[in-house]
Parts: C-alpha cells; structure tokens; sequence
C-alpha cells in the first residue's frame, strides 16, 4: 500500500486518455499529495492541468482553506477555480456535502478525455466498507469506491485508493507539504469520523493487516459484481423490449438472476427498489391472475403487466371523453394532456397512415365506436381492434380517434380506413 509514483500517475492517465485533469482539492493532506504528484506527473506526460476547491459553506474556515488552495496552486502554476455551494441544514449533511460536491466538479468534466481525480485512499475504503455491512448493502456497496468509473462527461480516478493514509503523511512530510485541517473530522457525531477515529483504530490494532485483507475481501467482491454485471446484462438483453419486460423471456431465467434483471432494468430509470418492494412486485403483479389489471408505483413510475409483458410509465392523465378537438390537416395539432401532436404530410412514409385530406374531429376513449381498417373485412368496436392489436387497456383512452361525419376514419398509430389508393394525404403522431 506504497503510495504510487509519479510516473506510474502519468501512466495511468494515459491509459485512460485523459488530456485534461480536474483535481478535487480540498486543501487537505491527501488532496495536497495528489497536487504534488500531479505537479511531478506533468513533468513527465503532456495534460492539461486545473484544481477546484469546493466551499460547502459549513465551516467558518472554509474561505482560509480556499485561499491556502489558491495559494498552492499559484506556486506550481497550475489553474486554480473555486465553487460556491449550499447544504440543506435538514438533510444528512456528510451525504448531502458529497452529493454537492460532485454535482459542482461535473460541470468541469466536459469531454470523454477529462479525468476528475479525488485523494480517496485505503483508510477511506475500509471506512466505506464498514457504512456498506451497517446498511445491509450488496455486491455493489461492498465492493467499495471504484479506482475508476464514468463520471459527467468523462471518468472519475482515485490514484490513491490503494495507498494507506501512513504513507500518504510520510509522502507529504518528506516533501515539506502544508495542507490544512478540519476540525469537524474530530466530530465523531458523524458516522464516518466515528469509523475513523473511533472503530478502525481498534481493528488495525488488534489486526495490523486488517486494511490490506478487508480491501483483498472488496477486490473479490468487485469482480464477482462485474461478473454478475456481465450476466445479467445478458439477460437483460433477452428480456427487454423497448420499455417493456418480457414475462415469458425472464421466467425461463433463474429465480436469482429474474430479480437482477428487474433490477437492473428499473435502473435504467433510476429507479433502486426495497427488497419488499420486489417480492411485491413480483406477487401482486407479475404473479397475479391472467384477467386482472395489477398497478404498483416505484417513485414516479407505474408498473402493470399486461399480455405476459410488464410495463413501466409515468402516469399521463388521460383526456375527457367529451374532448373534441376540430383539425383541418393544415397545420400541427397539439393534443391535451402532454399526448403529442398529429402532422400531415403530402407523401407517405415511416408510421404514417393514410387519409383523405378534410377537416376530421379528434376524440378519445370512444371504444365503443364501429371500425374497419383498409385491410379488414368487417366493422368491430374500436375496443375490439385494440385487444388484436395488443394494446394495454390503461393506453386505450390515449389514442386519438379521427372522425369524419361522425364516422371513425382513423385510430393514430394503428389503422386508418382509408386505402392508400384513395389517399391524398398521410398523417402522423407523434408521442412526446
């Protein structure tokens, strides 16, 4: 756990491609050791070279440590910037301090050749390692602080993750440093300082090696996350269609991976469900009867299942059925409650169906009305073209109808009763 040299940083940084780097500096003693590095690393590698300081504005001293920053970048000529930020009192201040923190470093990573580099180190890791065990966190959250991820526009680095913070001080005592101290790092109030202060001493010296093994133990785990990341985004793939998860694809999964793959498919939304949330999810709707119509809610989402496929949406009101909106295929029609809008075009083309150009009048939720698409050979109630059609029954009311003398010409996205030999014009909707 020997801190890394200079020229092992600068071979870091070119490995992953990183022309220009943004230190998170603090002032502190791990952040001022990776400026020195940083310093000595550009003697030997060409990039361009920034260091930001972050004020939370939660100590009175944060103003003397922006200028201490200021000061020491000055002298290795290095371009300094500092950024203003404010902390809900009422939150969880370490939480809400970190998630500040980067919300202000990403708009300085603005290229996939941008690196932010942060002074976390070993110590760091095992105190995150203990958060993660006290909140019952998975392969993910145990595995701890990448040594690199995506981050903003380009990646985030630790360099110093497997360095311990002994080495990091003797570091910065050989090269003469100054960096500043937070007091608040003594206030064992906050979970992390108690680790620190209070917890690992007492690991490390009963166990001297216990640093190195716990983060030997996180290494494992990461891998067996990535090769868990590897397979379940297998599955994913044959699982997914469009938004929708297909039933019938994910029950011939293992019981295991089908909750992987539903959870890594509602990530996409951002979206990280309790454990109980997903035993719900998987009794009350994926499990529920063929003829009912299941709906949970996870954040702003609703899932329903339908037809042996599971449906993720926002909730869209639907319009009045007295809605009546007049169109002469002239110009765009916005449609109500955030459904789109229909155009006409003079030619066909991708998803547009065919009409004769009129003045038409657009309803909704009228499924009662007769219907016979061009290529049909009898008149049914709309609602029944909508269950051929497989269209989910909470989607039915969203569906512009385009009447011409009272007599239903269209159903927008699906069938027109127009042939395209008779047609003078084509009409689309798009959805927002």
């Amino acid at each position: 756990m020997a801190i890394i040299s200079a020229t092992e940083l600068a071979a870091t940084l070119h490995a992953c491609g990183a022309t220009k780097v943004v230190l998170a500096l603090s002032g502190g003693l791990d952040s001022m050791v990776l400026l020195e590095l940083l310093q000595q690393a550009r003697q030997l590698s060409t990039f361009q070279l920034q260091a930001v300081y972050v004020n939370h504005g939660l100590s009175p001293e944060a103003t003397r440590w922006a200028e201490h920053c200021a000061k020491e970048c000055a002298s290795r000529n290095i371009v300094f910037a500092s950024r203003n930020i404010t902390i809900d009192s009422a939150a969880n201040i370490e939480a809400a301090a970190r998630e500040g923190r980067y919300q202000a470093l990403a708009s300085f990573i603005d290229s996939a050749s941008t690196a932010l580099l942060t002074g976390h180190h070993a110590d760091d890791q095992l105190e995150t390692l203990v958060l993660a065990l006290k909140r019952g966190a998975g392969l993910a959250g145990l595995s701890g602080m990448a040594q690199q991820r995506p981050f903003a526009g380009g990646s985030l680095l630790r360099p110093l993750l497997d360095c311990s913070r002994q080495h990091i001080l003797a570091f910065a005592r050989q090269h003469q440093l100054q960096w500043v101290e937070d007091s608040s790092n003594a206030d064992n109030r906050f979970d992390r300082n108690y680790i620190r202060n209070v917890v690992a001493p007492l690991l490390t010296g009963r166990w001297p090696s216990f640093t190195d093994t716990a983060l030997r133990s996180m290494q494992h785990l990461a891998e067996h996350q990535q090769l868990s990341d590897h397979y379940t985004e297998q599955a994913l793939a044959l699982c997914v269609e469009g938004k929708q998860l297909n039933l019938t694809a994910l029950q011939q999964q293992m019981p295991l991976q089908q909750d992987l793959v539903i959870r890594r498919w509602l990530a996409r939304f951002q979206l990280n469900p309790s454990r109980q949330w997903l035993q719900t999810l998987k009794q009350q709707v994926i499990a529920a009867s063929v003829d009912a119509q299941p709906l949970l809610v996870l954040g702003d989402y609703q899932l329903r299942r339908y037809q042996q496929r599971l449906f993720i949406e926002q909730e869209t009101a639907l319009p009045a059925s007295s809605c009546r909106l007049l169109w002469d295929m002239q110009h765009n029609l916005t449609l109500p409650a955030g459904l789109g809008e229909l155009a006409a075009y003079n030619e066909p083309g991708p998803d547009r169906l065919a009409v004769i150009r009129s003045e038409v009048t657009v309803v909704f939720g009228q499924l009662s009305l007769p219907f016979k698409p061009d290529s049909q050979a009898q008149h049914k109630p709309v609602k029944q073209w909508f269950k051929l059609w497989q269209v989910p029954p909470w989607q039915r009311g969203q569906v512009p109808l385009l009447l011409h003398n009272n007599k239903l010409l269209a159903v927008a996205g699906y069938a027109s009763a127009v042939s395209t030999l008779q047609a003078d014009c084509w009409f689309g909707w798009s959805k927002n």
